[in-house]
């Protein structure tokens, strides 16, 4: 910047950088949550009634506008305009330089809450990134130009936010202000003072109009201390005991088929076009049950995830654990490499039957990677892509196949495998975000394996490009795509006595809010009256709808719900006690890895 400039307006430019410089890093959290954001708080200033709600105006507010203001950085700049003795050019750098970690902590921290929800954790965080940023650069299917195009980009908006810095702390322009200036920072810096001393921890959260880079790490380092106490802990001896089922004898053994159907959640209960739309799907796939001789029972049930960790709700529901983040996650996959544990597939094998798992992104993991997955959860049978025999157009995450097709497909092959009873497990895959493209639902899921040469190769991933209205649409779209393929996939069953668990892994990222809760829509269906009356008595209301939005279970408890279901409905009365529901799953004091 040209020195006449910065001695004829000293004032403006300092003003301006530095009301700039702390408006961008809350940025990228009001980017992130641009559909459910005002770039001004609105809502704050006009209060409630009529007059202003001082206290979520100046204090906290949930809108993610940028009109917020950090500790530090107004602390630091107050001291460098009001000391001359601290105008040091290599302090000058360094205050750069902490500016450009403050951005980055902020935006790490905005992804974060945008995606999951959860404030950030290093200690979680690192094992989720080394673990699961490559799978995701590899479904992305993005080609290497935008990535470097993209670090690009991030490398020179960091270049330019280190020139602001440096022009924030120039020390001509410092030595320039005039004493209004230099007074109003100074109240800035007594402002921010007794903002430290009266909400001290509280500072660290989102929501809050003033917040501290400091109060932040420091949260995030006792949750990642924490947590990393809790899954060194981690001790299975009650577990097995409390898990072991062995003992229990079925003398009817149903086929179940337990589908968690991706980022189906009670959002489609929470908006009033959803829930008309979702209301009326749900009423004519009912009439198909009924028309055909099935049965429904139907709760809302609480996700350990929001917006994304499919792996993390579905392993919570088959080991009957709580499992809210990865290095959970990691310290069981590590664990049972060798060992076993006593989950729903375990205790079905116990009885008879065969575990069978399905899996149909096409983009393959290494053979090494399935045997790894395949001892944790101690599957008989793990179909892979590579055993779908597909030829036909790819959709969506992954890419993978159309979901109606790979069911059908599946469930013939183990027909022609085995005549045990068996467990299938699967989850959906076209109604994962972007939601869009989505297969076309057909009458014969055989047609369905025919390449198209006009049809797109591989999806593409402009989901961020499209209106907020469109995703939502594409969003209702996909959910009622996957719901007619898993009533039509009931109506063509063979096994005319079959369990069919359909839950929701946890909310669509995008299109939901924190707001909306981590509840997601299960439904259990089957002929048998007394199966489906014994599940009323958990919460779960006849039929394909519910009415009570409030949680009936967690995912954490439907591994003991179905086995003390499973063996009260069709025990062999050999044994006095069914097993115990754990609507928390299994816990532990002072040992359990989640509190």
């Amino acid at each position: 910047m040209p020195k006449s400039l910065l001695r004829r307006y000293p004032d403006q430019i300092f003003g301006a950088c530095f009301l700039l410089l702390n408006c961008l890093l809350f940025l990228p959290a009001y980017l992130l949550n641009l559909d459910d954001t005002t770039l001004l708080p609105v809502a704050e200033w006009l209060g409630r009634d009529i007059g202003l709600d001082w206290q979520r105006l100046l204090i906290w507010r949930t809108n993610l506008d940028p009109w917020r203001w950090n500790i530090e950085l107004i602390l630091l700049v107050a001291l460098w305009v009001n000391v001359a003795y601290v105008r040091r050019r290599w302090l000058r750098n360094l205050l750069a330089a902490i500016y450009l970690f403050t951005v980055a902590y902020y935006s790490y921290e905005a992804l974060m809450v945008a995606i999951y929800q959860n404030e950030p954790n290093f200690y979680s965080h690192y094992y989720l990134a080394l673990d699961g940023l490559h799978f995701l650069l590899e479904h992305l299917q993005l080609s290497l130009l935008i990535y470097l195009v993209g670090a690009l980009g991030i490398v020179t908006v960091f270049v330019v936010l280190y020139g602001l810095a440096r022009l924030l702390y120039h020390i001509p322009l410092a030595a320039a202000l005039s004493p209004w200036t230099r007074r109003g920072v100074g109240v800035l810096a007594v402002a921010a003072l007794v903002a430290i001393v009266t909400l001290q921890q509280t500072l660290a959260l989102p929501s809050m109009v003033a917040s501290s880079l400091v109060y932040k790490v420091k949260a995030n380092l006792q949750r990642s201390f924490q947590l990393y106490a809790e899954v060194t802990r981690f001790d299975d001896t009650q577990l097995q005991q409390v898990y072991n089922y062995g003992d229990q004898g079925l003398r009817h053994k149903p086929n179940l088929y337990l589908i968690f159907v991706e980022s189906y959640g009670s959002v489609l209960y929470k908006r009033p076009d959803y829930r008309s739309y979702y209301g009326a799907i749900l009423r004519q796939l009912q009439d198909r049950l009924d028309g055909a001789g099935w049965q429904a029972v139907s709760a809302l049930s609480e996700s350990p995830t929001w917006g994304g960790g499919s792996w993390l709700a579905y392993t919570s529901a088959l080991f009957g654990l709580h499992i809210d983040n990865h290095p959970e996650y990691l310290t069981l996959f590590n664990k049972y490499q060798h060992a076993t544990y006593p989950h729903l597939g375990n205790f079905l094998k116990t009885q008879g039957y065969r575990d069978y798992f399905l899996s149909s992104i096409s983009n393959e993991l290494s053979d090494s990677d399935w045997l790894n997955y395949q001892r944790f959860y101690n599957a008989d049978r793990w179909i892979r892509y590579q055993d779908l025999n597909y030829q036909g157009q790819l959709y969506g995450w992954g890419p993978s196949p159309a979901d109606q097709y790979v069911l059908n497909y599946a469930r013939e092959l183990i027909h022609q495998e085995t005549a045990e009873p068996f467990m299938l497990f699967f989850i959906t895959q076209n109604s994962h975000y972007p939601f869009a493209p989505i297969p076309t639902f057909v009458d014969d899921w055989r047609t369905i394996n025919q390449s198209d040469p006009a049809a797109p190769s591989a999806p593409t991933f402009d989901a961020e490009q499209i209106s907020h209205n469109l995703r939502r649409q594409n969003y209702a779209n996909a959910i009622h795509y996957e719901l007619d393929t898993l009533i039509d996939f009931v109506l063509r069953a063979g096994d005319e006595d079959a369990i069919f668990v359909f839950i929701g892994d946890h909310q669509p990222p995008r299109v939901s809010r924190r707001a909306d809760d981590l509840s997601t829509p299960i439904h259990i269906v089957s002929r048998d009256p007394q199966l489906l009356a014994a599940l009323q008595q958990y919460g779960f209301e006849p039929g394909l709808q519910v009415t009570n939005l409030e949680p009936a279970l967690k995912h954490e408890g439907l591994y003991s719900l179905l086995a003390q279901t499973l063996t009260t409905v069709y025990g062999s009365g050999q044994h006095a006690h069914a097993p115990v529901y754990l609507p928390d799953g299994f816990v532990v004091e002072h040992q359990a890895m989640t509190q």
